[in-house]
C-alpha cells in the first residue's frame, strides 16, 4: 500500500506499476483489474485510472476492446527500431559530453559510474536506478537536456526488456567496462571515440533483448 506522503498519489502510482512491468510481475499480455491495482496500493479508482492512462501514453499499457487495460507486448521489429533510436541517442549524448563536458560534470559522470557494482546488486529495481542515474550524469555532461527527454521516453517503451538484458549471463560486468570506456573517452574529450563506444554499448544490449524476443517467439509457436 501507499504511504500518502507529499509526492502526487497518481505518480507513485505510475512509479509502483511501471516497475511491476518492468519486473515481471506483470507480464506482456496480462490484464490489469482496476480493482486489484486499487487494492494493492490502496488509492482511489480515479487515481488508477490516471496512472493507467500515464502508462498508456508511455505504451507500456494498452486498452484492449472488451477486456480493458492490458499490459503492451513488443515485437522485435519495434524493440529493434527503439533500440536503434536509443543508440543514436545515447551516442549523441556521449559526444556532445566529450565536447562540452568540463571538470565538475566529468566528476560527476564518474562518480556516478562508480556507483554502478560490478557484480549485479538482489534489486532489480537498485540497479535501473544507479543505471538511470548515470545517464543524468549523462545529459548534464552533454548539457543537452532535449536528448534526455527522447531518451527518456525511448527507455520507458523498453523498460520490460532492460530486466532481460541487465539479468543476462555476465552482462553486469561487461556493462559496466562498456560504459566505464565511455566515461574514459568523455574524460579525455574523445568525441569520436565516445560516441562509438555507446553506440556499441547499445546495440550490445539489442543483441541480447532480440534474441530473447525471437526465443519467446519459437516457444510460442
Amino acid at each position: 500500500m501507499l504511504e500518502r506522503r507529499a509526492a502526487p498519489l497518481r505518480e507513485r502510482a505510475v512509479e509502483e506499476l511501471r516497475a511491476s512491468i518492468v519486473r515481471g510481475e506483470l507480464a506482456p499480455g496480462s490484464r490489469i483489474t482496476e480493482k486489484s491495482v486499487e487494492q494493492r496500493l490502496g488509492v482511489s479508482r480515479t487515481v488508477v485510472r490516471e496512472a493507467l492512462r500515464q502508462l498508456e501514453s508511455e505504451r507500456l499499457v494498452r486498452i484492449q476492446p472488451g477486456i480493458g487495460p492490458v499490459v503492451s507486448e513488443l515485437s522485435a521489429d519495434e524493440a529493434r527500431q527503439l533500440y536503434e533510436v536509443r543508440a543514436a541517442l545515447e551516442a549523441a549524448a556521449a559526444r556532445l559530453a566529450a565536447g562540452y563536458a568540463d571538470e565538475e560534470h566529468i566528476r560527476g559522470l564518474r562518480a556516478a559510474f562508480e556507483r554502478i557494482p560490478d557484480e549485479a546488486p538482489s534489486s532489480l529495481d537498485e540497479l535501473l536506478a544507479l543505471k538511470n542515474g548515470f545517464y543524468t550524469a549523462l545529459i548534464a555532461a552533454s548539457r543537452n537536456p532535449i536528448i534526455g527527454e527522447q531518451l527518456a521516453n525511448v527507455q520507458a517503451r523498453i523498460s520490460q526488456l532492460r530486466a532481460v538484458t541487465l539479468s543476462a549471463p555476465g552482462r553486469q560486468h561487461a556493462m559496466r567496462t562498456e560504459l566505464g570506456a565511455v566515461v574514459e573517452a568523455i574524460a579525455r574529450h574523445d568525441a569520436d571515440a565516445a560516441f562509438e563506444l555507446s553506440m556499441a554499448h547499445v546495440m550490445t544490449a539489442s543483441a541480447i533483448a532480440l534474441e530473447h524476443l525471437d526465443a519467446s517467439a519459437e516457444d510460442a509457436a
